[in-house]
């Protein structure tokens, strides 16, 4: 490689998980500088000697893509097994082609948005778990012949009438109480022994609800017998790395077995990281908790529990099994209780998962006595509709990671210095933002792209096709000679570039916020219902968190109603996910829940494909009033 004559004419781009940020830079560039300045890497990755190779704080590791060869630094600092798994310092590594990195966690100093409360402080709970206090216990001997197992037995029969239970090998293996302390405390979960402590030792049982997103993993540490959340964080899901999308990562699993299990690991190396991180928090023991819920759509599902993917990656996407199934936490790589029951909820069918489920049963919308559309936005977006006889209806459509910044030129997560808030002055020859952090811009996450391709539009400055006026002052041709629109000037940036979005970007959007749109006239039209006949609408999910609701109308991705009628409730799923943590009852709803879903695929329906191609479209608003700039050569 290091005869490879560099030509600084040439332009690679660089894929930055799971951050999001994708750079245009020069070939030879080093990974670390080629983000257009290291102010946007001080809050993304960990580089505190500036980039000259002394903090070896900058660890990547290469996707895709290529490299230099490892310089000297690198040699004499990383280890073999490091350099073999393509682990580089991104201040050494320079980019001879369009590369995707990943970040690791330990590198990542930049703070995240990711939105993952709606979790209320505690749940109604018929937890059957149960602590019994016994006496009397005693050491073995000649005239007492009675092993500790069958003293615990005789004395929660004769003292409570509890008879018939049984205990798992990690029990019986690891119960710390010796026989000549004579009390105990006997922890019982339905039949099952799971615990005996000495009183001075005994503690409240601990679960975790889990949201396994696509993008996002969520999880909240919860008292069984209290319902009290003691505590919740959020991360990206790991598995971004190799693919944003769902297809994307089916497709990377079905490659290799290898790739299967990559996948599994790297979801419960997820999990594990936010359990561990949470229980010392607590002062807990990662080992206390007994059980776990988790929710989420078909394919994390699949990934994790290493199904067979070979029906769900091609339609009708028939995924293995939709019942509920449990699995010991150790059977997928958990590390809580060896022994902790792990309990994935039933799916409804293709994508719709039991995440969909979760957020339909924590949000009510079942039970409701009006009309309700529910609709979780993220890259794959569920939508349920349900009605006042009981009925609900479900389906997803790939709406991509453009909400997340994918695929978006200057697109990023929501992490700081992304562009959140536009707002267009003066027929738009002036942009007002606001940025995650008050730091000065370096991209734009999905809520800023939302609000701005809402602003073109209201100021007359992209036409209902989504093409930009280049008469407009702030519209102009950018490499490729593709339009763009200028947000911020370099100056007043955080990347030493100009912040714009371009042409490429608006098709993005547009694709996007069709699937939706289209997802939803086509579900409310086999329901048999019109817009008007609408009574509420719910908006779940992170990005929904953040959304303005006013500009995804504008756009025609939402439903044109009165703003009163829509609800933004966070994450809905994980409150769902807590719910069948602790309750008995709304495991037996969750589970009639899922069955009494109707779903419906829509890559099979030609008139979505139809609705689809109409609400590529936006909505023609405004035009000609005194508040829009009026193009003196207006697009079509």
């Amino acid at each position: 490689m290091s005869g490879l004559k560099l030509n600084n004419g040439l332009k690679v781009i660089i894929d930055y998980q799971p951050v999001g940020k994708r750079v245009q830079t020069d070939i030879g560039q080093t990974v670390l500088a080629a983000a257009h300045g290291i102010e946007l890497f001080e809050h993304n990755i960990n580089a505190p000697c500036g980039g000259k190779g002394l903090c070896l704080r900058c660890l990547i590791r290469l996707i895709d893509g290529q490299l230099s060869l490892p310089s000297a630094v690198e040699i004499q600092n990383l280890t073999k097994e490091q350099l073999d798994q393509n682990y580089r310092l991104a201040c050494q590594a320079r980019v001879f082609s369009s590369s995707k990195v990943e970040i690791p966690a330990s590198s990542l100093v930049g703070r995240q948005q990711l939105k993952i409360d709606g979790c209320v402080s505690h749940f109604e709970t018929d937890y059957p778990y149960k602590q019994y206090v016994i006496n009397g216990l005693r050491k073995p001997d000649l005239d007492y012949p009675y092993s500790l197992w069958q003293q615990v037995d005789s004395l929660l029969a004769g003292k409570y009438g509890v008879t018939d239970l049984t205990a798992g090998i990690d029990v019986l293996r690891h119960v710390k109480l010796t026989e000549n302390e004579g009390h105990a405390v006997v922890a019982v979960y339905g039949n099952e022994i799971v615990d005996i402590s000495p009183p001075a030792v005994a503690y409240r049982p601990l679960g975790l609800a889990i949201d396994l997103g696509t993008t996002k993993i969520a999880i909240f540490l919860v008292e069984l017998d209290t319902g009290v959340v003691l505590a919740s964080a959020g991360m990206l899901n790991p598995q971004i790395a190799y693919g944003e999308d769902l297809m994307s990562r089916l497709a990377f699993a079905l490659d290799t077995e290898d790739n299967a299990r990559r996948m599994a690991v790297l979801a419960a190396d997820g999990i594990n990281q936010l359990v561990k991180r949470l229980t010392f928090e607590q002062g807990r023991q990662v080992t206390e908790i007994s059980q776990a819920v988790i929710v989420a759509n078909s394919a994390m599902h699949h990934l994790l529990l290493g199904l067979p993917l070979n029906h769900l990656a091609l339609s009708p996407y028939v995924p293995v099994t939709m019942a509920p199934i449990t699995v010991t936490a150790q059977t997928i790589g958990l590390h809580l209780q060896s022994e902790a029951k792990v309990y994935m909820m039933g799916l409804v069918g293709g994508f719709v998962g039991s995440d969909h489920v979760a957020m339909i049963q924590a949000s009510g919308i079942d039970e409701a006595q009006t009309m309700v559309l529910g609709i979780d936005i993220g890259t794959n977006t569920e939508i349920a509709v349900a009605g006042r006889d009981g009925r609900v209806s479900s389906c997803s459509c790939a709406s991509g990671p453009a909400f997340e910044g994918a695929h978006i030129y200057q697109g990023m997560r929501a992490v700081d210095g992304a562009i959140s808030q536009v707002n267009l002055i003066n027929c738009g020859m002036k942009a007002e933002y606001q940025t995650i952090g008050g730091y000065k811009p370096i991209g734009l996450c999905g809520s800023g792209i939302i609000d701005l391709i809402a602003e073109l539009n209201k100021n007359g400055i992209i036409s209902v096709n989504g093409r930009l006026d280049l008469a407009h002052p702030r519209v102009r041709n950018g490499p490729g000679m593709v339009p763009e629109f200028l947000i911020a000037a370099q100056a007043e940036s955080g990347c030493d570039t100009d912040i714009v979005i371009t042409q490429n970007d608006i098709v993005e959007i547009q694709l996007a916020k069709a699937a939706i749109a289209a997802g939803i006239k086509r579900l409310m039209a086999i329901s048999g219902i019109t817009v008007q006949d609408v009574d509420k609408v719910i908006i779940a999910g992170a990005f929904g968190s953040f959304l303005k609701i006013q500009s995804a109308i504008a756009i025609g991705m939402l439903p044109e109603l009165p703003l009163e009628r829509f609800v933004q409730v966070g994450n809905a799923a994980g409150v769902g996910a807590c719910m069948n943590l602790v309750s008995m009852r709304e495991r037996q709803r969750n589970e009639a829940l899922a069955k009494k879903i109707a779903h419906i695929e829509l890559a099979v329906s030609p008139e979505f494909k139809r609705d689809f191609a109409k609400a590529l479209k936006f909505p023609k608003l405004g035009q000609g009033t005194d508040s829009t700039y009026i193009s003196a050569n207006p697009v079509l």
